[in-house]
């Protein structure tokens, strides 16, 4: 099958489906959620065939990720200091 074929069967499904995408925002759809999921960098890049350790991938084909932020800055606010509050006595 050639490639242009696929390309051209997905735009025509999404046509059908009033979807407007095209073939490639499946990588962008497929390294974000797999990076969301907890998937390590070097298999996500693996996955989308580039080199270099990652770079590429998180450089082009994530988008940020709400969830994923979410869950961080919780984990943030678990780990910051407390103040320790003292009661003033005699002023």
């Amino acid at each position: 099958m050639s490639p242009d074929s696929v390309t051209q069967r997905y735009g025509r499904l999404a046509a059908r489906l009033g979807i407007s995408t095209h073939l490639h925002s499946l990588r962008h759809y497929s390294a974000t959620e797999l990076i969301a999921a907890g998937v390590d960098i070097r298999t996500v890049a693996g996955r989308l065939g580039h080199a270099g350790g990652g770079s590429t991938t998180l450089r082009t084909y994530t988008a940020f990720v709400e969830e994923a932020d979410q869950r961080a800055a919780a984990a943030l606010a678990t780990r910051r200091p407390r103040p320790v509050i003292r009661p003033r006595f005699g002023v």
